[in-house]
């Protein structure tokens, strides 16, 4: 076995290259679970081979490209039973491919089992009334106000049919996305969660796969916010316990939830955002229940306050109309 004359204690070739080898491979499945990512190789002075995702002007490196491979994604049949409502088949249609769409999200971009979860049922009543008093029967009246509602004990989602139709399987999949999120990912903190299903909402795909559109009442929100200096700090809004994020919630402050869909939106606009969600919620998903705050100082490139510079520079135009996953 041949040795570098490089140091004192130093590592086997061999080893350096397996482990050089073992880097490569993780980068590169990072990268497919977050999209195109360009990956950077370097070769320092002392001749260490060095991998990043971020572009450094100062120093000499080459793009290693990295290509994912088709995604194995197989589509769930939905059951769909609306009361007194008629759904014509592209309707049906639309509401199974949307449920599908936000299904894929979690497994392929997030990289979540998705076949470990009950494919959800969706009851749709004819008008607010219906869903009121279902709601009322099952002892949940405290959601009365609400457009759609999941329910964990039968693995439900439950609207009504309003009067733009589009926004009722808008709100299907807004609560799809809590279905998920519930059932594996109970810990997830209330803005990454709120955050998430706002998106899905959005979530849509053509054929080069799925993207989501920007949410323009959430983007008209948080710029109405920015200007009148509501917008919250990261490091405190982060620290927000979800108990305190829906009192807020609650008590009329829509901005906090707007600012929840925006963030989000903005770390899903790049891949090395899309694989720091993931990397948070597989924390999550693993029973943590520290504060995101500290997942994220300890996850995000630059942490906290890297986080707040970025955030910060992205709400000046916030982002670009379609994000492509």
């Amino acid at each position: 076995m041949r040795y570098s004359r490089r140091k004192s204690g130093a590592v086997p070739i061999s080893c350096r290259k397996a482990v050089h080898l073992i880097v490569v491979l993780l980068l590169f499945m990072v990268a497919a679970n977050t999209g195109y990512a360009e990956i950077y190789k370097w070769v320092d002075d002392d001749g260490k081979v060095h991998f990043s995702d971020r572009k450094d002007h100062s120093i000499k490196q080459e793009v290693v490209s990295v290509r994912p491979g088709a995604s194995k994604w197989s589509r769930f049949d939905i059951d769909i039973n609306a009361v007194d409502v008629d759904l014509s088949d592209e309707e049906r249609q639309q509401i199974v491919d949307g449920v599908n769409n936000v299904y894929e999200f979690f497994d392929r971009v997030m990289s979540f089992d998705m076949y470990r979860t009950v494919p959800v049922n969706i009851l749709i009543f004819r008008d607010r009334a219906e869903y009121r008093n279902y709601l009322i029967r099952n002892s949940r009246g405290m959601a009365i106000a609400s457009y759609g509602l999941y329910i964990p004990s039968e693995h439900q989602i439950v609207v009504y049919v309003r009067e733009n139709r589009s926004l009722t399987f808008k709100t299907i999949k807004h609560e799809v996305s809590h279905a998920v999120v519930d059932t594996i990912i109970p810990y997830a903190p209330t803005w990454l969660n709120e955050g998430l299903a706002e998106q899905m909402e959005m979530l849509e795909r053509d054929d080069s796969g799925l993207y989501i559109v920007r949410h323009p009442e959430n983007q008209r929100v948080v710029a109405k916010a920015r200007e009148q200096g509501h917008i919250e700090d990261i490091a405190r809004f982060l620290k927000l316990p979800s108990n305190k994020w829906q009192h807020s919630e609650m008590s009329g402050n829509g901005y906090l939830r707007a600012q929840s869909s925006q963030f989000v939106y903005f770390l899903l606009s790049k891949p090395t955002g899309r694989n720091f969600i993931a990397r948070l919620l597989h924390t999550f998903n693993r029973g943590e229940r520290t504060l995101s705050y500290y997942l994220v100082d300890e996850n995000y490139i630059g942490g906290v306050s890297m986080l707040e510079l970025d955030w910060r520079q992205w709400l000046h135009h916030q982002g670009e109309g379609v994000v492509r996953l």
